[in-house]
């Protein structure tokens, strides 16, 4: 990582506060702003439409992406959904086919009822996104890494052929965050996060932002979010841009425990297989270095044995077991039971989403005692 990259996220525009030139932006919990011209209103009139504290995030949000305006909702699916509102029935996206759960149950059980269409791909696979082209195909969404087994895409491969065919390049970086990876500088349109996880990064606020390179589609995309009032709440911008500030050091701590911990689980014989695109063996791995400054802080992978899974979970002193990732402690989940429970279990075994699964969130933990903690888990299951 550069020093420079560091410093972006600590210097950020929208931070300076220009009556007291405090250090942090102020939370203003105002839901009205007095019109002194009502024919020439001001920047803010009515806080869904406009938050003082909810515009410094977003300025910051577009400056890390390096895009024109940044957005703030008040969730990860909220914006996913605002996002899915740019189409119109009849349209048809290409979405990658491991991605979390709630992408699809937000596909399947409501937008899919308004008459869009959905196609899912490997998008690490250009000849099969390519095979998949439709018509009326308006734009292909990208989860990069892939959720849970971190396949990894080409994002300027995967924009250059949406723009010979004329479709938006829609990419959530949730994984990987601003600080990894810059999807729009590779020439996506629409970059979504849940900055619940990592950006925010303990495990304390619900929240979402999305940054685009074009005016027009961002205005469209403000549109949206204030039609149906999706915006971020003042106290949960505050949050999330006191985490967008330590957001390097956390990823930098977290990705090296990450790697850490999947070079052990390689080595063990009671796992099956790993996924963690920062193992020289994980197909995306050459992709990954091309494409992104760092290998994240997720992994997967498989017992041998699915039996044991249960008890895995109960051998665990630290760990976290549950939905969520991207806090500073390590969260382990079950994918089956957990992040892509709204499968049903076919759409779960046409994913390889067996009981043998595990996902995990490396943390802020000292590594030595994460190997131990897994060690006890994993490896001392028959004592």
């Amino acid at each position: 990582m550069t020093g420079e990259n560091e410093t972006r996220f600590v210097h950020t525009p929208g931070a300076a506060d220009p009556q007291y030139h405090a250090l942090v932006p102020p939370i203003y919990k105002a839901t009205t702003y007095h019109q002194h011209d009502p024919w020439q209103p001001g920047r803010y009139d009515y806080a869904r439409s406009g938050n003082p504290t909810r515009q410094a995030l977003e300025e910051a949000v577009a400056h890390l992406e390096g895009g024109v305006r940044g957005f703030a909702f008040g969730s990860g699916m909220a914006t996913l959904t605002a996002t899915f509102l740019l189409f119109e029935a009849g349209d048809h996206l290409l979405v990658t086919r491991d991605c979390q759960g709630g992408t699809q149950r937000l596909l399947r059980g409501v937008l899919q009822r308004f008459g869009l269409s959905v196609t899912y791909v490997d998008t690490h696979d250009l000849d099969q996104v390519d095979q998949n082209l439709q018509p009326n195909t308006k734009a292909i969404l990208v989860e990069n890494f892939s959720n849970p087994f971190l396949w990894v895409s080409d994002i300027a491969l995967i924009a250059e052929w949406a723009r010979s065919h004329q479709l938006l390049t829609l990419v959530d970086n949730t994984f990987l965050t601003p600080y990894l990876q810059q999807p729009l500088t590779l020439g996506a349109d629409v970059v979504i996060h849940s900055a619940t996880k990592m950006i925010s990064g303990h495990s304390d606020v619900t929240a979402g932002v999305a940054a685009v390179r074009d005016p027009d589609l961002g205005r469209r995309l403000y549109f949206i979010q204030n039609a149906c009032g999706l915006a971020l709440s003042p106290d949960d911008s505050y949050l999330v841009f006191r985490g967008l500030k330590t957001l390097p050091v956390r990823m930098d701590r977290a990705q090296a425990n990450a790697a850490t911990l999947a070079h052990a689980l390689a080595n063990w014989p009671e796992v099956a297989a790993v996924y963690y695109p920062g193992l020289p063996s994980h197909p995306g791995h050459d992709t990954a270095r091309r494409t992104a400054a760092g290998f994240g802080t997720m992994l997967s992978f498989r017992l041998k044995h699915p039996q044991r899974v249960p008890e895995m979970v109960q051998r665990f002193h630290f760990t976290q077991v549950g939905a969520g990732f991207g806090g500073t402690e390590t969260i382990v989940s079950l994918p089956e039971l957990h992040c892509h429970a709204a499968l049903t279990p076919e759409e779960r075994n046409e994913r390889l989403i067996t009981p043998d699964v595990v996902r995990v969130s490396v943390g802020l933990e000292n590594p030595a005692d994460i190997i131990h903690e897994f060690e006890h888990a994993i490896r001392a299951i028959d004592d």
